[in-house]
């Protein structure tokens, strides 16, 4: 059974999950299949944590968790003598500190958990270029809504500075709302 691919390697509930979650237009880069009926499926801007059945605390139906790459703090994988865990990190999923997942007085199963995909060690080598993929997508998400935050900050910082301009006389009001409309428009070519 592929654990690496398209929506069409998930079983039908995962799938229709990841169909209903689905913004118009998301295009799905690939999916990775992990244990107990659970998947990682990455898109454009975001990913998503699949989780369904009895092993996730959803016995009748699923549960969807959704990650903005601009907000995911790192990706680890972690490895035990059969399974393995992938944990997305993010402000509000910190990572765990504690790297046992397979201690038996644990009261946290990587199955329940929103943030990561249990998987089988054997599979590890299939996923390492798609986790790449995953960290790749997240560097570039954060180069972007930096580079956007500037942008703004520098259209603020314009517009500003032409406001007292005006407020000191040395622009007219049509003067002024020219030169912001002019700002404006220059932005939105960005």
């Amino acid at each position: 059974m592929p654990v690496v691919g398209n929506l069409e390697i998930l079983n039908s509930r995962e799938r229709k999950l990841a169909e209903e979650n689905l913004n118009p237009g998301e295009k799905v880069l690939f999916c990775l299949v992990g244990s107990f009926d659970q998947a990682l499926v990455a898109l454009e801007e975001r990913l998503l944590i699949i989780k369904v059945g009895i092993m996730a605390g959803a016995a009748f139906g699923g549960r969807v968790t959704s990650f903005h790459y601009k907000d995911i703090t790192g990706i680890e994988v972690n490895t035990g003598l059969i399974n393995g865990v992938i944990e997305i990190s993010t402000p509000s999923y910190q990572a765990t500190e504690e790297k046992d997942w397979w201690s038996t007085d644990r009261d946290r199963a990587p199955a329940k958990l929103s943030n990561c995909l249990p998987i089988c060690k054997a599979n590890l080598k299939e996923y390492q270029p798609y986790l790449e993929k995953l960290r790749a997508q997240i560097r570039e998400a954060k180069r972007t809504a930096v580079a956007i935050e500037k942008d703004s900050e520098d259209l603020v910082s314009q517009i500003e500075k032409l406001t007292k301009l005006y407020q000191a006389g040395a622009l007219t009001q049509e003067e002024f709302q020219v030169a912001k409309k002019r700002l404006l428009e220059q932005n939105r070519m960005k």
